[in-house]
Order: structure tokens, then sequence, then C-alpha cells
């Protein structure tokens, strides 16, 4: 038997802390919730000193493909499940492994187990590839016997926020696309084109139309003047890119991320359903709530709700309830607070999360086909405009063509 620390809130809204004796954190988290509390923290008193280092000392900086690790969980997952011991399956799964710099992690991960040390501690020597909310649920796995499901839940996860992913880049894929596009096609017209034509209208007398002349006088202005035009974009493009790497710059291109028109939307969508699977995620396996709001704020994708669910975590230590707190914070929908209430009066919350983060999930999907479908029309007429605009200026004048050739 173990002994757990927890700090839980009852059905009435008081903070108790205390401690307890169980064979797992699942079942010291099912022994708290089944009395109705909420739990706040729950920890091993004998947690290896080594597991909870800091990311920070981490030696490794090494980074893998994505679709690496989930293919990783997965794999080792089932061999887990079947009896394989784990690094017997570690080994095994590195020597298929083609990337090279991930089949390297793989090995170390292998010799660190070899040499007595906890699964967990090893992966949390490669932050940039696992992550923090890998290593936790390892961890949470590791007291409470259950890897092989625990991977299973890990890689499941992943491969979900991948799809989240996707669909996002794939709604801002269509407008960036064709706003390039427009760029290059009018660019390539004042620079090509119109050329042509002020030869064709020079030493006439006629006076060209004011869209003509204008067109005119950019196309010269561009044609003169593009090495200091290409050397302000460049200049303008590393200086946003400084502004942003910094935090007051960061918080403002984030703000800006979800507040523009339409695009706003799934930005604050996305936000909200990662936050929340992965809240959903982190409670459900028995990972402690203060630990599960830390990570949610790391994956949140914005500095403003990583700030919320930061906020969160210190008001619950002072014995808020999570409902009643984001219910002040309008980044985050009633409905989702309401039901978070729910959740908490019911000791259910994790289910509840998980239901919610669906919720979201499937809001998100929704909200992405309609901007979709409204972006598509609008920038088939702006870049229409822009080209035609463009067009229709160049032949104004040839209507009236025998008249400047006859002056």
């Amino acid at each position: 038997m173990t002994q757990f620390a927890y700090q839980v809130r009852n059905a009435k809204g008081e903070t108790a802390t205390g401690q307890l004796s169980a064979s797992s954190a699942d079942e010291a988290a099912r022994v708290l919730r089944g009395d109705g509390n909420v739990i706040i923290d729950l920890r091993a008193q004998s947690a290896p000193a080594e597991a909870r280092r800091p990311a920070a000392d981490q030696p490794s900086r090494k980074r893998a493909r994505r679709d690496d690790v989930i293919f990783f969980a997965n794999q080792l997952a089932v061999m887990v499940d079947t009896g394989v011991p784990l690094p017997d399956a570690l080994d095994g799964i590195a020597a298929q492994t083609a990337h090279e710099g991930f089949r390297s992690v793989l090995d170390d991960l292998s010799e660190q187990v070899k040499t007595g040390s906890e699964f967990s501690a090893a992966l949390a020597r490669y932050p940039k590839v696992f992550g923090k909310l890998f290593v936790a649920m390892v961890r949470a796995s590791e007291a409470s016997g259950t890897m092989g499901k625990m991977l299973q839940r890990v890689s499941r996860y992943l491969e979900e926020q991948r799809q989240i992913r996707k669909r996002v880049r794939g709604a801002l894929l269509y407008p960036v696309g064709m706003l390039t596009f427009s760029v290059i096609v009018v660019v390539c017209m004042l620079t090509f084109v119109l050329p042509r034509f002020e030869r064709i209208y020079a030493g006439r007398d006629a006076v060209l139309p004011m869209p003509t002349r204008v067109l005119m006088g950019l196309s010269g202005f561009l044609v003169s003047y593009w090495p200091l035009l290409l050397a302000g974009l460049v200049s303008a493009a590393v200086g946003a890119h400084l502004f942003v790497r910094r935090p007051r710059g960061r918080g403002a291109f984030d703000r800006l991320r979800i507040t523009v028109p339409v695009l706003g939307g799934i930005a604050r969508r996305a936000s909200i359903a990662r936050s929340l699977r992965t809240l959903a995620t982190m409670i459900g396996t028995g990972v402690s709530m203060l630990e599960s709001m830390e990570i949610t704020a790391d994956v949140a994708g914005n500095v403003h709700y990583s700030r919320i669910w930061r906020a969160l975590g210190e008001r619950l230590k002072e014995g808020a309830t999570m409902s009643e707190e984001m219910a002040a914070y309008p980044l985050i929908p009633t409905c989702v607070s309401q039901m978070v209430a729910a959740g908490e009066r019911t000791g259910k919350l994790a289910a509840v999360l998980d239901r919610v983060a669906g919720f979201c999930e499937d809001d998100l999907k929704t909200t992405i086909q309609t901007a979709t479908g409204m972006i598509e029309p609008i920038m088939i007429v702006v870049m229409g405009l822009i080209v035609g605009g463009i067009a229709m200026a160049l032949l104004l004048p040839v209507f009236s063509l025998s008249k400047v050739i006859a002056g």
C-alpha cells in the first residue's frame, strides 16, 4: 500500500487535506470521488525525486515528429499489454524506427530503464519530444500499474490533437493560398505587363483615365524602387518575428488571432477544445488537479488562455470552485462553465469534462466548415475585383485607341 497526500473540495465548497493508504493513485482517486469530493491535488508521498525534477533541468532538447511519437505510444501500449518487458519493447521499437534522431532517443530510454530509472523519469529527459502531459500520464500509470491502457489514452489524445490541428490548418490554407496568389498576380502585372502599356501610351497627348494613370505611377515606382521595397519587407518581417518572440508581442499577436473576424472564432474554439480535452485526460487518469491545470496552460496554444488556466490553478489552491472562476472569463463560453458546475456537483468532473471536450470539438468542426464556406466566395470576389480592376484600368484607353493614335 502507498501513502497518498490529498487536497479535495467537498460538495459544500469546503477544502480539506489529509492522507490515505491505497494500492494505486486510481484507487485513491476513486475513494475520494466516491465521497463526493473534487480532487485538487493527489500525490504519492514516496514519489521518486528524479521523476519530480523540473523539465528546465533536462539535458536534451531533441525533437521528433508527432507521427513518430503517436506510433511509438501505440506500439508500446500493445507490447506492454501482451507482456513484453519494457526494455525489450523499447529496443524492438527503436530497431524499426527510420528517424535517426528519434531512434537515438529510444535507445537512451532503453538504457535508462535498464539501469533502474523510472520510465517517466527517462521520458522527462526529452521534454521537446514527449511533453509534460505524456510524462505526467506515464508517471500516474507507474503508480497504478496500468501503463498499457495509459499509453493507449496518450496515443488517442495525441491523434485527436493532430486531427484538430489539421482541420484548423486546412481552414487557413485556402485564404492564405488565395491571398498569396493574388499578390503574386498583382506584382507580376505591375512589373511586367504595365510597363509595356506605358511604352504604347508614351508621347501621346491624350489624357489617360485616372485609374490608368494611378496604375502607371504605381508600376513605375515598383520597377524603380523594388530593391528598397524588398529590403523594407524583409526588415518588417524580421522585426515582426522578433516582436512576437517577446512576451508583449506574443500577447498582442495571440489577441489578434482570437479577435480577427471569422478566423478568430476558429482560434478560440481550437484553444478551448484542446484545453478541455487535455484537462479531461489528465484528471481522468489520476493526475492532480493543480498539475493538470499547469499542463493544460502549457498546451493551450494561446497565451491568453494559458493565463486563464494558470489563474484558475492559483484560485483552486485557495479553495475556489473551477466553474465559478471559469464563469468570470469572457473567453470561456458560459455553457462550458455551466456544464463543469454540473460535474462538480455530481462528483463526476472527469467524465463531464470529457463530454464537454467532445462538444467543443464538434463545435470547432462545425465552425471550420461554416468559415470555409464563407471565406471561399469572399476570397474569389476580392481576387476578382483586384485583378479585374487592374485589367479594366489597362483596357479603358484601348476603347479610345484610335483617338490616341490620331492625336
